[in-house]
């Protein structure tokens, strides 16, 4: 059974260790390993994660497949802003699930969780960061409706370059 729920103090191990895993399972091929640690330091995110559940600007989601965190969502206000008017335009900010619980099911529960929160927010249009070299989550995107912008970083810290895919909710 997958379940959702809100991000609670317990979570900030699981936070913390399935983010820096997920980034070296995705991004590992064109971003170090270094570079991922010293970004999500595990011990830095768990000593920051009371302050970071309590941000009013996103809300962070643990994923759970039967009584277990596998997986960690974060949706909200941009993180970046990057056109004019953004008032009504909300970011699916993270969606990560370890690797061991990929295609049972998961990212498209949190998906359809996270379009419904965002449109519940009063946003009607969602945004997402995406690098240019992640064809699979380039093509996973594009099959959920969602369009390439203008809009890019191209001299981000880790070395990746990203752009930014929108659609409607």
């Amino acid at each position: 059974m997958i379940n959702i729920r809100k991000a609670e103090e317990k979570d900030a191990y699981d936070y913390a260790t399935i983010l820096n895993q997920s980034w070296k399972d995705t991004y590992g091929e064109y971003i170090s390993f270094e570079h991922i640690d010293d970004e999500f330091n595990i011990e830095k995110l768990v000593n920051c994660f009371s302050k970071y559940i309590t941000n009013n600007d996103f809300e962070l989601y643990m994923l759970e497949y039967g009584n277990k965190v596998v997986g960690i969502m974060e949706l909200g206000v941009p993180d970046e802003i990057y056109k004019d008017d953004m008032t009504d335009i909300g970011e699916a900010r993270t969606l990560h699930i370890k690797k061991d619980y990929h295609n049972l099911g998961i990212g498209s529960k949190a998906e359809e969780f996270m379009y419904a929160r965002l449109k519940e927010l009063g946003y009607k249009r969602v945004c997402t960061w995406i690098k240019k070299k992640n064809r699979k989550s380039i093509e996973f995107h594009k099959k959920r409706g969602f369009v390439e912008t203008k809009y890019t970083c191209e001299n981000p810290s880790d070395g990746a370059p990203s752009f930014i895919m929108e659609k409607d909710l």
